[in-house]
């Protein structure tokens, strides 16, 4: 047989206290005549818990800066400080200025940029805008019909034509 290292030792002892404190739980940790779950609790202790925490909550109410930065969360804004339309209308008409034969395929310019998938709602980004299937397009006539993660499809009302556009990346 080999000789062990002291780690080695170390290491079996370690070992065979946790198998030894294992089966001291399993058979003779639990008390006799009660049920074998330890985390049964009262519900007085946690009604009392419950209106502690709420108490504590409803005393520390934000005041100052934080009541302020709250507030401002809150509200609804006025424009979207991440969404700059107007440098995304100049880029639009210098891309339709720079094409010319486009331009008489197709009088209105639609790009589709991206799709977003938030479980339930599914949303395409056209034209730097966030829409949902069925609403109208800031393009005058045109509504979107269906999103799908590869192309869109956009009803002309006043033609009564369908157009899909697939993703551009």
């Amino acid at each position: 047989m080999a000789k062990f290292s002291k780690r080695q030792i170390m290491i079996l002892l370690v070992a065979v206290i946790a198998v030894l404190f294992g089966v001291y739980e399993i058979f003779f940790g639990g008390q006799s005549g009660k049920s074998s779950s330890k985390a049964q609790s009262n519900p007085v202790e946690i009604n009392t818990l419950v209106s502690g925490i709420s108490g504590n909550l409803l005393k520390n109410t934000p005041i100052g800066i934080d009541a302020y930065l709250i507030g401002r969360a809150e509200e609804k804004w006025e424009a979207d400080p991440f969404l700059q339309r107007a440098l995304y209308a100049e880029l639009m008409a210098k891309e339709n200025e720079g094409s010319g034969a486009a331009e008489e395929k197709s009088a209105v310019k639609i790009v589709y940029s991206g799709y977003i998938d938030a479980g339930k709602t599914k949303m395409a980004i056209i034209n730097g805008v966030e829409y949902r299937a069925g609403e109208k397009l800031e393009i005058e006539g045109y509504v979107l019909k269906r999103i799908t993660p590869s192309r869109i499809l956009v009803l002309n009302k006043n033609t009564g034509s369908e157009t899909e556009i697939p993703i551009q990346e």
